[in-house]
């Protein structure tokens, strides 16, 4: 691996216009954009009112292009026809407009809050699961009863003496090989497993359908495949081995008891790395 560094627009009525087709058209189009249902074989002469301003800017000329039948905002509204004043009027335009405006900014929060859900599951350093997104996964799968039968495993990963390679080669080498890693991790664990980073040098992930025996082997596999993978920094070879943990989930089991299980496999693997020697 190398590193490398309507808002809607309402239609201006002709200057021959006149009474309430201003607010009226904004009345309508405020209703038909939010789906609100409208009088069938209603038109624009319903309320008694001349709609007839100049060429072209009759109501029943601008709404037949829609498709849609003319609707009286005064049927709309439940408010006879015969108190539609001018001052009701005014007060139905600035009344659908702020109707207009709240919709706006509702779905706005709504996006904000979905972007901020997304980003608050997502760790903003490698794109993985975060730490707490990660351990609700696995809280939420211990606690499934009774305990699918198919076999679920945790597996544990960290770059074997990272600290040494870091005051070797430097803090932004040890960041740059925690993100290749995390791309690296994401090409051979993928969905429906999970997987998180869980800070420092530690990376998990929940396998599905997995047990112990098949995590171990899985591990192997990536140790290996990252082992054949060149790795430079500023031009240099940096050689490093990644150490593993893999612990299958019991019945009864608690979150605890899983992640102590799982970091003595991990502590085992390193101390049996360190015995054998570093590379140099």
């Amino acid at each position: 691996m190398k590193v490398s560094e309507a808002r809607m627009a309402m239609s201006s009525y002709g200057a021959g216009s006149e009474g309430r087709n201003p607010a009226a058209r904004q009345a309508i189009q405020a209703a038909q954009a939010y789906g609100r249902a409208t009088p069938d074989g209603g038109n624009g002469a319903s309320s008694g009112q001349d709609y007839s301003g100049g060429a072209g800017s009759s109501f029943g000329d601008q709404s037949g292009g829609t498709g849609r039948a003319p609707v009286d905002p005064a049927n709309l509204l439940g408010i006879p026809s015969e108190q539609i004043t001018p001052a009701v009027e005014r007060a139905l335009s600035r009344l659908m407009s702020r109707v207009d405006t709240l919709v706006t900014q509702l779905e706005t929060v709504q996006k904000h809050q979905q972007e901020l859900a997304r980003k608050s599951s997502q760790d903003p350093f490698t794109g993985l699961l975060s730490r707490p997104a990660f351990m609700q996964i696995l809280e939420n799968e211990i606690a499934v009863t009774p305990p699918p039968v198919s076999p679920r495993c945790l597996l544990l990963c960290e770059i074997a003496d990272l600290e040494s390679l870091s005051k070797t080669y430097g803090q932004s080498c040890k960041d740059a090989m925690i993100a290749q890693l995390a791309e690296f991790l994401r090409v051979y664990i993928q969905p429906p497993h999970q997987l998180g980073y869980l800070g420092c040098n530690d990376f998990a992930a929940l396998l599905y359908n997995v047990d112990a025996a098949e995590g171990w082997r899985r591990s192997q596999a990536i140790g290996e495949q990252l082992h054949r993978a060149s790795y430079f920094w500023d031009g240099q070879l940096v050689d490093y081995r990644l150490v593993f943990g893999v612990y299958q989930i019991g019945p009864g089991e608690s979150v605890t008891t899983v992640m102590g299980g799982v970091d003595r496999e991990l502590r085992s693997s390193m101390a049996h790395f360190q015995n054998a020697g570093s590379p140099e």
